[in-house]
């Protein structure tokens, strides 16, 4: 009796363990991998502020486009990532336009363009990162001489409020630098940043090496900085032909850095209405399409529209999870017809 009930004992046991081992348990998912900022596609616009000034757009074609104001490119034309032209003006001082030869702007003043985005932005809380790329055309000896880029800096901060803004201290966090965060981290996830704005200065001369010398770790700066993607402080990598430098955009977004890229230039495939280019710069994995044509200029039988929506869930990058509809409300979205 005593064998048999110590038999009936462990047959119970076995019977009551097999649920945690049997073939019929399914081991739980792992969890799904979070959405971060190089995980999106969006439209961007070159010269953002860009109007046709009279007569220099017939003398000029590279120059034949106008912008609609800032906040309509955010709210009705998906864009997302916007470029402004600095001019340092002593007695007035920051001001946004091309050059003395074609002046025509959307807006001045640098503070005054940024609030324009800034007004749109606390309006539409959730949207997804703006970015916005500066680029100082003063001299570079007059930017080191004047201490211009510490202006912008000081008009950014002045102007944009801090918890509104991710900067390379938040992206860097408790990693060495700023490319250890990136490639072994990764950016912020979208969730975090919505409402939120990144800054980037668009510069690849003595004016972005100014900017690293008296900045080399970025450290209290809202600024990210284009560099090679080897520098210590990658983040951003800029070409704006995807065909010449098609593999070189590819590998930066395979190694996690928001890519930069364009449609279109001069406006040489807006008077052909050739996309190819285009094409190829999805093809890139880049982050940010920046074209001259977004979508409002009537007099141009050409615009770039993305495919899936405003924002699209990056090919490359993004897991395959990943639902545009899910990454921003498309609010007023409505693309406008050309043509």
């Amino acid at each position: 009796m005593k064998g048999t009930a110590f038999s009936l004992v462990t047959l119970l046991l076995l019977t009551s363990l097999s649920g945690c081992f049997g073939e019929d348990e399914v081991a739980p998912e792992p969890p799904l991998e979070e959405i971060r900022l190089n995980h999106l596609t969006m439209k961007g616009t070159h010269n953002s502020y860009h109007v046709k000034t009279p007569g220099v757009s017939i003398l000029d074609p590279e120059n034949n486009y106008t912008h609609a104001e800032l906040d309509v490119q955010a709210d009705r034309l998906g864009v997302r990532q916007f470029e402004l032209d600095v001019h340092y003006i002593p007695g007035i001082g920051l001001r946004v336009y091309h050059t003395t030869l074609d002046p025509s702007t959307n807006c001045e003043g640098f503070a005054g363009c940024m609030n324009i985005l800034l007004n749109w932005s606390i309006e539409n809380p959730e949207h997804v990162p703006l970015w916005i790329f500066v680029e100082p055309k003063n001299l570079p000896v007059v930017v080191d001489e004047l201490n211009i880029l510490e202006m912008i800096q000081e008009e950014i901060a002045a102007t944009w409020p801090s918890n509104k803004t991710i900067t390379p201290t938040d992206v860097q966090g408790n990693s060495p630098d700023l490319r250890t965060a990136i490639t072994t981290e990764g950016w912020p996830t979208l969730e975090e940043s919505r409402g939120k704005t990144l800054f980037v200065l668009l510069d690849k001369t003595e004016i972005r090496d100014l900017y690293i010398e008296r900045n080399p770790t970025l450290e209290n700066q809202t600024m990210f900085a284009i560099v090679d993607e080897n520098h210590s402080l990658a983040s951003v990598i800029s070409f704006v032909n995807p065909e010449t430098h098609g593999d070189r955009l590819r590998n930066a977004s395979d190694l996690g850095f928001m890519v930069r890229s364009r449609p279109d230039e001069a406006t040489h495939e807006a008077q052909e209405a050739n996309y190819s280019r285009f094409q190829l710069a999805l093809g890139t994995g880049a982050n940010f399409i920046t074209t001259d044509f977004p979508g409002n200029d009537q007099d141009a039988n050409y615009a770039i529209w993305l495919p899936k929506g405003p924002v699209m869930c990056n090919s490359r990058t993004a897991p395959s999870h990943c639902d545009t509809r899910n990454l921003e409300s498309w609010g007023n979205y409505t693309p406008m017809s050309i043509g």
